[in-house]
């Protein structure tokens, strides 16, 4: 009687240590595979004018009879990103930041606002 006792803890310790290692592998999967808030396309809110943003860090901004502008965007804090875009062979930096759901870019020009748009 004691051996199976004895055998029934190590497996249920053994099962519990197996379910728990599933859990966390879930969990890291889940969490690392999550795309971050900004990927996605994003509409100006005043004018017409879409913002995409890749998932390989890549993006681009199309307005309204315009050439696209092509960026490179990176997350800087929790919420907070810098783009380095392509304008007509220069360099041009961009602040943005996601507050309540809105996208806000900042630069030389001004700021604009921008909405998600829902897939």
């Amino acid at each position: 009687m004691e051996i199976l006792s004895s055998v029934l803890e190590k497996l249920t310790l053994r099962n519990f240590l197996q379910a728990k290692l599933v859990l966390i592998t879930v969990a890291l999967a889940l969490g690392c595979s999550q795309k971050p808030e900004l990927v996605g396309t994003w509409e100006n809110t005043t004018v017409p004018e879409l913002v995409q943003f890749m998932s390989d860090n890549s993006g681009v901004i199309q307005g309204k009879n315009q050439q696209p502008l092509v960026f490179a965007w990176k997350e800087t804090a929790k919420h907070s990103y810098d783009l380095d875009v392509n304008f007509q062979g220069q360099r041009k930096s961009l602040k943005g930041s996601v507050i309540n759901g809105f996208l806000v870019l900042e630069g030389e020009g001004g700021k604009e606002t921008y909405a998600k748009r829902r897939s």
